[in-house]
């Protein structure tokens, strides 16, 4: 099973303790996150999979809506640590489980979940086809999958000019965003991604149309796709097992 690169894991663990002050700020990142938890319809009772879920953002949005109880996995251990501190500060110990763990190394039983969302991670996966479907496999009839992530295709030839205009096109709003949002540290980072983006280096964006097929070859029966309001190059897709 492919396990995440190690400069990857490195890399997230150097950004960890600017997480929050950072991408967290960023009001596109916000809105994604609150698109997620409406369009995937939590009830209280609910049992939620997080995949990549950093610092706990998503996680803690979710519980803002509804009685859930959730299982958080991430591939770095000093975003968790993070995140830990934060259930202990908000007493949510009873409420959120973390497991360090990858995508690619998540192991649930089958029909464990009503939702499994994911924001801004699964694009750091390569092989997405076997991840979408040990998601599906993992979710109980009636279930659904929530994907916030950017609409990038950063597919083809690194050295393909075209390519590389498509993705600097888009960076182009990401790199603007960053400074108006976040100032000079989060535009950095995002700086620091986009090479990452152009060269393939621990990112692997797909299009959403692409992330369409991959959930219907795994089974999944009704897929939607929405754009997040006042930033439709960042979607969320719905889909529902």
């Amino acid at each position: 099973m492919e396990q995440v690169p190690k400069d990857t894991r490195e890399w997230f663990a150097d950004w960890a303790n600017e997480y929050d002050t950072t991408l967290g700020k960023v009001k596109r990142h916000l809105a994604l996150l609150d698109q997620v938890v409406n369009l995937s319809g939590v009830r209280d009772k609910d049992q939620v999979l997080d995949i990549g879920c950093g610092t706990g953002l998503l996680s803690l949005k979710f519980l803002e809506h509804a009685d859930c109880t959730i299982t958080a996995i991430d591939s770095s251990g000093t975003m968790l640590r993070i995140f830990q501190k934060k259930i202990e500060q908000c007493h949510l110990s009873e409420s959120i489980f973390l497991e360090e763990r990858s995508a690619e190394e998540m192991v649930f039983p089958s029909y464990q979940f009503d939702i499994i969302a994911s924001t801004v991670a699964l694009h750091h996966v390569k092989e997405k086809g076997p991840v979408i479907q040990r998601v599906y496999d993992s979710l109980r009839e009636g279930g659904r999958f929530v994907l916030g992530d950017m609409d990038l295709d950063t597919t083809g030839s690194l050295d393909d000019p075209v390519r590389l205009v498509r993705i600097l096109e888009f960076l182009t709003k990401e790199f603007a965003l960053a400074m108006e949002d976040g100032g000079i540290p989060a535009f950095e980072r995002m700086y620091d991604n986009g090479k990452k983006h152009i060269l393939n280096e621990g990112e692997y964006c797909i299009g959403f149309d692409q992330w369409a097929i991959l959930c219907k070859d795994a089974g999944f029966r009704l897929i939607t796709i929405t754009p997040v309001k006042g930033f439709p190059w960042f979607k969320v897709l719905v889909a529902e097992r």
